[in-house]
This record gives C-alpha cells, structure tokens and sequence, in this order.
C-alpha cells in the first residue's frame, strides 16, 4: 500500500503521534473509563504500549522476503485477534507494563536506523515495514483518541489513518468512497471504527475495524 517515497513521511507523523500520547499521559487519570466498553484509561495505555515493543519485536525479523499483506489486509484482520488483545491487555496492566513513553523511544530509535523497505513479520504474517507503520499509526491515532482526555491527533498522522481506512472501505465496496471522503478526517476516523454512529449510507458496511 505505502510507496517506498511515503515511507519515511510515514514513520516521522507515527513519531510524533506516539510523542503527543507520550507527553499526554502524565496528566491522564488511568483509573478513569475510557471510550472503549469495558476498558479503562489504563488498558487502553497498555494496549498502546504494546505497539512500538511489538514493532521492536517484528525488526528482528527483518528481511527483503516479498510481503504476504499490505496494510488493507493487515487492517482488516485485527477482528479474528480482538479475544487475544484484550486478555494480553489485562495481562499487560496487572504485569504493571504502561510506560509507554519508554516503549516508544526504544522503538522510535530502532526506527532512525532500520532500512523501511524491508518486509517485517508480525502476528499476521509478513508485511512491508512502511505498511505495517501505517497500521500502528492507525493504533496509535485511534487508541490516543479513546483515552479521556482524548489525545488530539498528528494532523499528518491523522491523514494517513483516514487514507488507510478509506483504503480498506474501498476493498470493501468502491462506491461508498465517495460518501466517506466527504466527511471530515477524524469523524471519517470515528465512525470507520466504530466510535460514532455511521451515516446511513455507510451503516451496512461500517464499523470497518474495531
């Protein structure tokens, strides 16, 4: 999905989005419910964890391998892995595992250094490095908005995660294109996973991801 020119533009917006969480969080009541049913701020900063020390994880894996997934279908999966990230999540927040800020710089380094054009293999299988970072920018815009206080996206960040999902609306019926390119980007966001209502032309197809 990501062209080899959209890569590095790519990984700075996800530095910065995982920055503006990282600076949010301090002023954040983790105790407090979140925007996700069943979850408080804590899982939700546990679950975001989670993402730059997986992608730790994946660069080991590095390799010039074709890929077997674009972001589209990376994204499109997350819903057969829903059971398994909320019982790693619970596990996450009684392990005490929410510095978040650590995680992200320790990812964010590895990142200054790594090839992006290198297929990496995650839970789904391989993928474009510069496609999955599409995918934890997704994670990181969503679940910084699920937070309360909402962590106000990258603008750049924000961009790719509405092109992304529009992306997998696309394969999913081309002709809704069109009614969700005419909503504003963070509703457009909103409503592709599920956080708001959808418009009724797009409500047989929508939530895309959860």
């Amino acid at each position: 999905m990501a062209e080899p020119a959209d890569a590095f533009a790519i990984r700075d917006a996800l530095v910065r989005q995982w920055r503006r969480i990282a600076a949010a969080l301090p002023a954040r009541d983790l105790d407090v419910a979140s925007r996700i049913a069943g979850w408080r701020n804590r899982e939700v900063v546990a679950h975001l964890t989670m993402q730059p020390a997986l992608l730790v994880q994946f660069l080991g894996t590095a390799a010039t391998d074709p890929p077997r997934l674009d972001a589209v279908e990376n994204l499109s999966g997350t819903r057969t892995f829903a059971e398994l990230i909320d019982n790693a999540t619970r596990q996450a927040v009684e392990a005490g595992r929410l510095d978040f800020a650590a995680a992200a710089e320790a990812a964010i380094a590895r990142l200054a250094d790594v090839e992006l054009e290198v297929t990496v293999t995650t839970l789904q299988g391989p993928i474009l490095l510069a496609d999955y970072l599409v995918t934890r920018c997704v994670e990181a815009v969503v679940h910084g908005g699920d937070l309360v206080d909402a962590v106000e996206p990258d603008p750049q960040a924000l961009g790719i995660v509405a092109a992304a999902l529009t992306a997998v609306l696309a394969r999913r019926d081309a002709t809704l294109v069109a009614v969700a390119d005419a909503l504003p980007p963070l509703t457009w966001v909103a409503v592709a996973t599920g956080r708001e209502p959808a418009p009724v032309a797009l409500a047989g197809v929508l939530p895309l991801m959860a």
